[in-house]
């Protein structure tokens, strides 16, 4: 239960034996290869070793080709996706198969010629809606496209807006020139269409006279025929691109069976990226090859038996000084899920302390005070429960999952101490829906609903002060951990200094409360003045530093306050589900109790298990974390295995 302690690695070895080097790694998961930025910087390095090259570009384009196949095959022959998929297990040996990659790439490459195809079509169709937009209007017009003049007389097509008065255009015309005349075609709420007739020698007098009016010529190019028989030919077209594209639609959703395969590759293909991407971490002169990283100390014998098959020089030896190792966790399995809840706030430093068993009681305990209600907590294990055992959730989703067994156990737990099953659910129903009302319910049932320990809604007072109890212990604790990594890191008088002071001023309000006598705050304040400002430099900068630190005792309070928020989410879980109780009781109807019952219960669980969830974890970050915790650790990321379709199964030894 602490952080892994880590051993700087560094391995020399033949260049042709790289790839299957890696191959080994990616399986074996526990090594960390860094960024070689050091040794490229440096002269000595870089006149022997240059960065490595790696097959990462054609990785890549293969991933983006499965994926847009994926991605076409989602959209052309969709499946049913609930929100959690179980993961299919194969083998190491079926999942690196080269002809299994070969025939996914292949079918996608097929996919990705049809989608290809289908964006050529939708271009082309696309065309032809606006062309057959722009022919509509003159459908009506006996009069081949190509026309645009006799021996005397020029032929135009225009348009001019829908608001202009076609009378006044024919009047100005007329008086423009004799010989031309304005023949109306069609209209829509945009533009009026027209036909212009104009002797030669008027032509230009005739737009001339229009163009005030924005009348604009319209030229249909490489058409002939009149417009109505272009149409027909357009949608000839159309409906045989639509036709094309069909077939091709069709074409994708037949591979619908090959989905699976596609997946599987893809997540292969993945797995190969990420070893290329560590490939180019290396350093290499050609013919032998250098790369450092890091593995736990506890792996050092797995690496030893793997690299004792290679022709390879290593050691692996603590970190200098000035090093910072990457962080890596570890716990026992059932209390592994709270590192979500670490991760959400950032890693410990190297040199910290894990907080997961100094915070895993506290933070299941405060979601089960603040969600307390039997019922409640039986539905969120049970939830948990069965999907880990139908999904099998990995990684943040199956920690998220894990940890809410715990949560649901403690908020049943919690609930039994203040009387709450659906908040007060059973009294509602025996008031309103039994026979004989509260006087049937049994003696256990009417004891249990009035609370064991205390009933929130019925004394809140209460409730307040038990909070504010346990976020005392919970503070305590802390500064007690605080103590402990002092004398751990060879600074235990400091730690000392930094807390027991503040204990006596705390006794010392206690006293004063209790008793009436205020000589231990007294005592306390003196303390913290003598002692607060020791690391400033002269008498009166350590004299201020230590009154300043009175200052202090505001922070401690809002700290000791900030457990209020046990009572408010407590009371804000039992009240809203009263409500619906109520609500739901008021028609005398089981049946509209039922279903009010339902929606109501459902909203307050959606409701209240995230805010109590970010509550709680608020109350470890900012209370607990703020007297001990040292952050900033950096993830240890191994190359391993990370798949998203798949569980890779019965790892070949190496």
């Amino acid at each position: 239960m602490s952080i892994v302690k880590m051993k700087r690695v560094r391995v020399i070895g033949l260049e042709e034996e790289k790839q299957e080097l890696l191959q080994q790694l990616l399986s074996l998961g526990c090594v960390e290869i860094s960024e070689p930025e050091e040794k490229i910087t440096d002269p000595q390095w870089a006149a022997l070793l240059r960065r490595d090259t790696s097959d990462l570009t054609d990785c890549k384009a293969e991933g983006s080709a499965l994926t847009a196949a994926l991605d076409a095959l989602n959209r052309y022959a969709p499946e049913k996706k609930g929100l959690f998929r179980k993961r299919s297990p194969i083998s190491e040996a079926e999942f690196f198969s080269e002809s299994a990659k070969a025939d996914a790439l292949a079918t996608a490459e097929e996919i990705n010629d049809s989608t290809r195809e289908i964006a050529r079509i939708f271009a082309a169709e696309n065309k032809l809606a606006a062309t057959l937009a722009s022919l509509t209007p003159w459908a009506s017009l006996d009069l081949p496209l190509e026309t645009t003049e006799t021996e005397q007389t020029e032929v135009m097509l225009g348009t001019v807006p829908a608001a202009a008065e076609l009378t006044a255009l024919q009047a100005e015309l007329a008086q423009a020139t004799e010989l031309a005349t304005l023949i109306p075609v069609s209209a829509d709420k945009d533009q009026q269409y027209l036909l212009l007739l104009a002797h030669k020698s008027e032509a230009d007098l005739a737009v001339g006279a229009l163009r005030s009016h924005s009348f604009s010529v319209v030229r249909f190019k490489d058409m002939t025929g009149t417009a109505a028989r272009n149409i027909d030919r357009l949608k000839a077209e159309q409906q045989e691109l639509e036709q094309a594209r069909q077939a091709q639609e069709a074409a994708i959703a037949a591979q619908k069976d090959r989905r699976r395969a596609l997946e599987l590759t893809l997540d292969r293909v993945n797995q190969d990226i990420s070893r290329e991407t560590v490939s180019e971490r290396f350093l290499t002169d050609g013919r032998i090859f250098f790369a450092e990283g890091w593995i736990p100390a506890e792996r050092v014998a797995d690496l030893d038996f793997l690299l004792g098959t290679h022709t390879a020089a290593w050691e692996a030896a603590d970190p200098a000084e000035g090093e910072t190792p990457p962080t890596l966790l570890k716990n026992p399995k059932w209390m592994d899920s709270i590192n979500m809840v670490t991760e959400m706030y950032s890693l410990p430093a190297y040199n910290g302390i894990d907080p997961n068993p100094l915070m895993f009681f506290w933070y299941v305990f405060f979601f089960g005070i603040m969600f307390a209600d039997v019922a409640y907590g039986i539905v969120l294990f049970l939830v948990s429960f069965i999907i880990i055992k139908k999904f099998n959730p990995k990684k943040t989703m199956g920690r998220m999952f894990h940890l809410g067994l715990w949560l649901g156990a403690s908020t049943a737990i919690c609930g039994v101490f203040v009387g709450g099953f659906f908040g007060n659910a059973l009294e509602v129903i025996y008031q309103n829906f039994v026979p004989g009302g509260l006087d049937a319910m049994p003696a256990w049932m009417a004891k249990f609903c009035a609370g064991l320990i205390v009933n929130p809604v019925n004394d809140p007072m209460t409730v307040l002060i038990l909070a504010i109890i346990i976020g005392c212990f919970h503070l305590l604790m802390g500064q007690c951990i605080h103590i402990y990594m002092g004398f751990r890191d060879g600074q235990g008088v400091d730690a000392l200094l930094d807390v027991v002071p503040w204990w006596i001023v705390f006794a010392g309000i206690a006293v004063a409360a209790l008793a009436g006598t205020p000589i231990v705050l007294i005592l306390g304040a003196l303390a913290l003045i003598c002692t607060q400002g020791r690391h400033e430099q002269g008498f009166f900068k350590k004299l201020f530093g230590g009154v300043k630190s009175l200052y202090d005792i505001t922070s401690w309070l809002s700290d000791v306050l900030s457990y209020a928020r046990l009572m408010a989410l407590m009371l804000a879980t039992s009240v809203i589900a009263q409500v619906f109780n109520t609500l739901g009781a008021l028609p005398r109807n089981i049946i509209v109790f039922i279903l009010v019952f339902l929606i109501g219960h459902v909203f307050n669980i959606g409701v209240n298990v995230i805010g109590t969830y970010v509550h709680a974890a608020r109350l470890q970050y900012l209370e607990y974390f703020g007297k001990f915790y040292k952050d900033g650790g950096i993830p240890f990321r191994p190359l391993q295995y990370d798949t998203k379709y798949v569980d890779i199964t019965n790892k070949e030894e190496n």
